[in-house]
């Protein structure tokens, strides 16, 4: 990583049942623009 974009306050809430596999992913978020987001497990990815 080159630089930080930005930075943002946010609620993970865990994956359902049809997700729970997808282990390199800790959760989802809604963004305040309406998206729905991935929330990626970094040490998972190491």
């Amino acid at each position: 990583m080159d630089s930080l974009l930005g930075q943002q306050e946010i609620v993970i809430k865990p994956l359902g049942k049809t997700l729970k596999n997808l282990d390199q992913y800790i959760g989802a978020t809604i963004l305040g623009n309406g998206l729905v987001t991935l929330i990626l497990d970094v040490g998972a990815l190491l």
